[in-house]
């Protein structure tokens, strides 16, 4: 049982507020952009201009070191499965169990995926999956919906991945 129903709620409330806020949805919303009617609105895709924040910047900035990081991280990860097999090895060898033996990689363990969390959440941002480029223009843009603020119609032609 949970003996503490409101510090779980207030745990949710905060993650659904960050989440919002991080993919800038709102509860009134804006009007809907309307197209005329000479225009498929399914050959029509909705952008918005990148906002700028220092996540933006933090995670610009490591996307520049981020082969390095995966060669770090699979290197430790191999550093890693030795130490527990060598652990496991010790503890077969001597025919007891020994957990000693095991507190150096369960440490290691830890370490290796808080600095995986962490860099994941430092280069993934919320603007890292919707940014896209359109042709002719040299602003940074993300996809969005029809009644976000900023939000421009341009052709689908025109958009291309990121």
């Amino acid at each position: 049982m949970n003996k503490k129903p409101g510090l779980l709620f207030a745990v949710c409330l905060l993650a659904m507020i960050i989440l919002a806020a991080s993919f800038g949805m709102n509860f009134g919303g804006n009007p809907p952009i309307h197209l005329p009617s000479n225009v498929n609105p399914d050959s029509v895709l909705y952008v918005c201009p990148a906002s700028d924040s220092a996540w933006a910047d933090i995670s610009q900035s490591l996307s520049m070191i981020n082969k390095y990081a995966y060669l770090m991280f699979f290197f430790a990860l191999f550093v890693l499965m030795f130490s527990w097999g060598w652990a496991l090895y010790q503890n077969l060898l001597k025919d007891k169990f020994n957990e000693d033996a095991y507190k150096n990689p369960w440490g290691l363990t830890k370490v290796i995926f808080w600095c995986a969390v962490i860099y994941s959440l430092l280069v993934w941002t919320p603007n890292h999956f919707r940014r896209v480029e359109v042709r002719g223009s040299n602003a940074q843009w993300v996809l969005c919906e029809n009644t976000s603020t900023g939000a421009k119609a341009t052709f689908s032609r025109n958009v291309t991945l990121h």
